[in-house]
């Protein structure tokens, strides 16, 4: 990737996070109209894997690190997975070669589909509701 194109990719990804950290720290997704629903969740009355990121994001960033835990633990793999991916691609040519090639090993990437497949079966076990007492 070449040095332009990496700098426009990091203003797009500046700008994004400029705009949805404070959206996400003063309103709540679990109670605001306005937040994306899930439409799996809607559909079937099961969780996605993804369930619960939007409440956990706004749990971190009002400093409640246990909630945002239990709103989705999976986001606390897929969030630094997804940050070291977009890190290694945007510098891949400069240092971030041999990190860039573990991360999209097939390995590591089996692993991760591997890891959110079960997440997907576990979070709609009855006990899973059971052990977190979360709302929704």
């Amino acid at each position: 990737m070449s040095s332009r194109t990496a700098m426009l990719w990091v203003a797009v990804i500046l700008l994004v996070v400029m705009v949805a950290v404070p959206l996400y720290f003063y309103f709540d997704p679990a109670h605001s109209y306005l937040a994306p629903k899930c439409i799996f969740r809607m559909l079937t009355g099961l969780d996605c894997p993804s369930c619960g990121n939007q409440r956990a994001l706004h749990s971190l960033l009002n400093g409640d690190v246990w909630l945002a835990f239990r709103y989705n633990p999976f986001l606390w793999i897929s969030g630094p997975y997804l940050m070291l991916i977009i890190y290694s691609t945007l510098f891949r040519s400069r240092h971030a070669r041999r990190l860039y090639n573990v991360l999209t090993s097939y390995k590591v990437i089996w692993t991760y589909v591997a890891l959110y497949f079960i997440w997907w079966i576990v979070r709609n076990l009855p006990f899973w509701h059971n052990l977190v007492d979360l709302p929704h």
